[in-house]
């Protein structure tokens, strides 16, 4: 009899915590798996908050604003960090060759679901009637200037990849952290000036995009070249820094601090303390039960959950069914559309051939190729 926990499991050499398949996905890498699933799940959790407060659910409270403004806008940056953490630490792009065939690589890891979910989304609006619609110069427009959500991630990796090779000294590393660190810092200064912000607001996503999210993979590649995880020393330590920022967005929010440069500091501070934690937490590399399981399903929860919930209160709207008229009962089938049924097409797609591509192509694809695999990781 097959568990719950032993759901869609598709055989492949690439662990089914990994995301993209950067990494081999030892038990070092566990607390990067783990950071990236909770990630995901909080990711869900401020699209389902906000869909609910649109659908008259529920009154939005200064809890749930502070989850939106503070909690929710660093877990995207744990995903930068992550990749480029695993990134320095399995890969070697140092030669023209090298760097060619790992960019060859993430145009079929990162394009191959950035396409799929692209198509998905742009047809769920035309289906619910949001906008952008599925029509050929929207889905144009998607693909090459200005992408969907969830998938811009997806887009931004691919630039942020071509234009950084892994480094191999301590120079190097601090010479990408301070080239990406003076592109956060103009970005930021465009954006928060009165006098910039309009050119700021024409710049291309692409440009944005890369400016605003280079700063958190080259800290994930200088923290795995430097071995500096985990950064404290014991599970407390790394709640004294969880603490610390939950104070300082306690503080920011209710200040009304909620600028460019106040979610910059929020949104470094909370990186650090969620690779912090969890690099403490899962030290030793053992897998609890819990994460074992969430981990097969980053992915599939980060990305099929708005198109869920979008499709969920559709159906609602052609029932004919007063959603007020049960408050709790539309609020529970969000929550299950949310978190239940990405996991339950992810079932079905892992059983279907090779349908799960879409969202794992690392389970599907061949291995990298040896010549862009760091032999000895840091």
């Amino acid at each position: 009899m097959i568990s719950f926990f032993d759901i869609a499991r598709p055989s492949s050499p690439v662990p089914e915590g990994e995301m993209h398949g950067h990494g081999s996905g030892g038990p070092k890498d566990v607390w990067a798996h783990n950071v990236e699933a909770t990630a995901s799940l909080l990711i869900a959790f401020g699209t389902l908050i906000t869909t609910c407060s649109a659908q008259g659910l529920f009154i939005p409270s200064p809890a749930s604003r502070w989850i939106l403004e503070c909690l929710v806008p660093f877990q995207l940056p744990i995903f930068y960090f992550c990749l480029g953490f695993l990134y320095q630490r399995y890969r070697t792009t140092r030669t023209p060759r090298a760097w060619g065939q790992n960019l060859h690589r993430e145009l079929a890891l990162m394009g191959i679901p950035f396409v799929a979910f692209t198509v998905l989304v742009l047809l769920t609006n035309s289906i619910v009637g949001a906008k952008p619609p599925l029509s050929g110069a929207d889905l144009f427009r998607a693909l090459l200037i200005e992408p969907v959500i969830p998938v811009g991630y997806f887009y931004t990796c691919l630039i942020i990849y071509a234009i950084t090779p892994t480094v191999k000294s301590r120079r190097n590393a601090s010479g990408l952290l301070l080239a990406a660190l003076a592109a956060k810092a103009a970005i930021v200064a465009l954006v928060s000036l009165p006098a910039t912000a309009g050119v700021a607001e024409r710049l291309p996503y692409a440009v944005t995009s890369v400016a605003e999210n280079w700063i958190w993979v080259a800290g994930g590649m200088a923290m795995a070249l430097y071995r500096g995880l985990p950064l404290v020393r014991g599970s407390e330590k790394a709640w004294a820094l969880g603490a610390l920022w939950v104070a300082t967005s306690v503080i920011a929010f209710y200040a009304g601090w909620t600028g460019e440069t106040s979610h910059a500091v929020l949104d470094a501070l909370g990186v650090l303390w969620a690779a912090s934690l969890f690099s403490t937490v899962f030290r030793s590399g053992r897998q609890n039960r819990f994460y074992g399981f969430v981990t097969r399903y980053t992915m599939a929860i980060w990305l099929f959950h708005g198109i869920c919930l979008a499709l969920y209160f559709h159906l609602w709207k052609v029932a004919g069914i007063s959603i007020a008229a049960a408050p709790w009962l539309a609020a529970a089938g969000a929550a299950l559309a949310c978190y239940g049924v990405p996991v339950l097409i992810m079932a079905a797609l892992s059983r279907l051939g090779k349908a799960g591509i879409i969202v794992y192509p690392a389970r599907y694809l061949p291995p990298a190729p040896a010549t862009m695999l760091r032999k000895t990781p840091h």
